[in-house]
């Protein structure tokens, strides 16, 4: 392992400035990029090549692929010679678009254990099996919002981008969704509210 610097008269021209990185480990970048003043310099850490990669990235447990959010996948068996022959395999719907209010759906669905978890256009979590796409359960949260009496607002200012799953690696398995200002835990095997949580199943970010 070692570090490599590099010097440039003008660093933006290089990296925009609107360049983020997110939550992404600085282990998973190939550089590291510091603006000092005039003059930039660029901290590269590089991983020597015979480093084993351990790291598979085989399902979709995490919004934008894993925790750090590399949107990535380590499967092969779709590559650019086959995918020319994919089919279609199923198709889903929540039959709760409100199209006359323009309403949208901006959920990023995960996969856990062959189960995918994802937000309908009002705000209800589902889960489908992913081999089939069959509704497995689908969860209600029923939240309040300031816009509820104006629907186009609703659907313009209330969307859900994600799901979080979360487990202690034995029995409990969750999943966490925000709908308005409140937070919620959901059983992932049932699709039942944890009552546990929170207060009765959930939490006021408010609060």
């Amino acid at each position: 392992m070692f570090f490599v610097n590099w010097h440039f008269p003008n660093l933006r021209e290089h990296f925009p400035t609107n360049t983020k990185f997110g939550n992404v480990k600085k282990s998973h970048l190939p550089f590291f990029p510091f603006r000092l003043g005039r003059f930039g310099t660029i901290f590269a850490l590089l991983i020597s090549c015979n480093h084993p990669q351990t790291e598979k990235y085989s399902s979709w447990p995490a919004y934008g692929g894993s925790p750090e959010m590399i949107r990535y996948s380590s499967l092969t068996q779709i590559d650019s010679n086959n995918v020319s022959q994919l089919t279609l395999a199923w198709t889903y719907s929540s039959a709760d678009a409100d199209t006359a209010n323009h309403s949208q759906v901006q959920c990023n669905p995960i996969v856990v254990d062959g189960v995918m978890y994802g937000v309908s256009p009002q705000m209800k979590l589902f889960a489908l099996d992913a081999a089939t796409g069959l509704q497995k359960w689908l969860f209600d949260p029923n939240s309040k919002t300031m816009f509820d009496s104006d629907w186009a607002a609703y659907h313009a200012m209330i969307n859900i981008r994600g799901v979080a799953y979360w487990t202690d690696g034995k029995e409990d398995h969750r999943i966490f969704i925000t709908a308005g200002t409140n937070t919620f835990a959901v059983d992932a095997k049932t699709g039942k509210s944890i009552k546990s949580f929170g207060s009765n199943g959930s939490i006021d970010l408010h609060e």
